[in-house]
């Protein structure tokens, strides 16, 4: 079980068992999972951006849509098609990891989202600090 697969099965398992959603605890872990892949790509796509067209202010894209919205969309399609037969398979891993890698794998996780949090905060200083001045 990869990283990402794992975090797919903190996120079911949150679902299932902290907030008690019964009717579409998959959609909610793919959409979260998605979120996230969403938000590691953003950075790569700003550095992108400035080296490409040399501008902090980021236009509009294709068909007058948000660029990251665009990106947040196509990551939580690649992960529906991805996870949507595979859930029960890999809960089932899930169940069988034991507790003290799981205990390291959720601090990999905790580290994971807080780091591509701050990344993200930071990033919309820096741009937003450049298109101020």
């Amino acid at each position: 079980m990869n990283f990402f697969e794992y975090l797919y099965c903190r996120l079911y398992w949150w679902n299932t068992e902290v907030i008690k959603e019964k009717n579409t605890p998959v959609f909610y872990a793919i959409v979260g999972l998605g979120v996230f892949h969403g938000f590691s790509v953003i950075p790569i796509f700003d550095v992108l951006y400035l080296w490409i067209f040399n501008s902090y202010h980021i236009e509009e894209f294709i068909f007058g849509l948000n660029p990251y919205l665009t990106i947040g969309v196509i990551a939580i399609v690649i992960d529906f098609l991805y996870f949507r037969n595979k859930q029960t398979v890999l809960y089932k891993q899930f169940k069988k990891i034991p507790k003290q890698k799981k205990t390291r794998m959720d601090a990999l996780c905790i580290i994971y989202i807080v780091s591509i949090i701050v990344v993200n905060t930071l990033f919309m200083f820096y741009f937003r600090s450049k298109n101020a001045g």
